[in-house]
């Protein structure tokens, strides 16, 4: 069974790169063999991360991306070096910034390209799993992209705390209201854990800048599809772009939550209802 490292009392790092060593360095990655590995984890890890990739092509999507990452020593050390050093203060460094506790599973694990960072819930304990095939499909493997990836997802962990309920969202112009606002809160933690409030780990160098350039433009087209109850998923993930730019979703999720903050307080932004976000959203300019 795989060894927890404990960070204070209720934070648990679960690095399991020995593990992906010893299952797939010099043999070729089989779906048979993660499924081995990943029940090595938890049977839960390998049933949820397997019904979330459902729908992929695994032949396309799936295998070459791990194999890239499989076949590149240098990065997955320096993956899982980053690792070490992100998890090793990340108790201390979230309970000064946000004055509390987060109970929470942080896994370093090979995925099935269901995402660089995912906050979700395993076992009944909240969970953040970083794959590692997508972090260096990203090249986000070095120190400062790691933290970051960390701690955007973990802000998400403490947001669903703070909020404590599951929402049921079927309007997509609710959906979308929602998926800024979380997005929002997640980026802004993140840079508050970062001490940089104009960091985003998305940015290349020019990613920032086209954002900023190109801001109104890009909330009359996020407030356009929303109240013509349009699909915004290419302002988010990877894997969509916006006029060949992704997770511009971010950036604009961001800027809404710092809007909001004269008027709230974190803690109280991370509980507003959706009818509150509707309103928040239809009155900011």
């Amino acid at each position: 069974m795989i060894q927890a490292r404990k960070v204070a009392a209720i934070m648990r790092i679960v690095d399991t790169y020995n593990e992906i060593q010893a299952a797939f360095l010099q043999k070729e990655w089989s779906l048979s063999r993660w499924r081995e590995y990943a029940d090595s984890i938890s049977t839960s890890v390998r049933e949820k991360v397997e019904d979330d990739a459902k729908d992929y092509d695994f032949a396309s999507q799936v295998a070459p991306v791990i194999q890239s990452a499989l076949s590149n020593r240098s990065k997955l050390e320096e993956t899982h070096e980053s690792f070490l050093l992100a998890t090793q203060q990340l108790n201390d460094r979230f309970f000064n910034v946000f004055q509390c506790e987060v109970e929470v599973d942080i896994v370093l694990y090979l995925g099935l390209c269901n995402g660089a960072g995912w906050a979700t819930s395993i076992d009944g304990r909240m969970t953040v799993l970083l794959g590692m095939e997508k972090i260096i499909e990203l090249d986000w493997c070095d120190a400062r992209s790691m933290a970051s990836l960390l701690y955007h997802e973990v802000t998400h962990i403490w947001h669903d705390a703070v909020r404590n309920e599951c929402l049921n969202i079927d309007r997509q112009s609710d959906k979308s209201i929602w998926q800024l606002y979380r997005e929002g809160v997640a980026m802004y933690g993140e840079q508050l854990l970062c001490n940089d409030l104009s960091y985003y780990h998305q940015d290349d160098g020019e990613w920032l800048s086209w954002c900023i350039k190109n801001k109104d433009a890009l909330f009359q087209e996020y407030r356009r599809r929303v109240e013509e109850n349009e699909s915004t998923q290419d302002f988010f993930g990877d894997w969509c772009t916006y006029q060949g730019h992704s997770d511009v979703g971010y950036y604009l999720g961001c800027e809404f939550i710092k809007h909001l903050l004269p008027k709230y307080s974190l803690t109280e932004i991370a509980k507003l209802t959706i009818d509150a976000l509707t309103k928040e959203w239809s009155d900011y300019e």
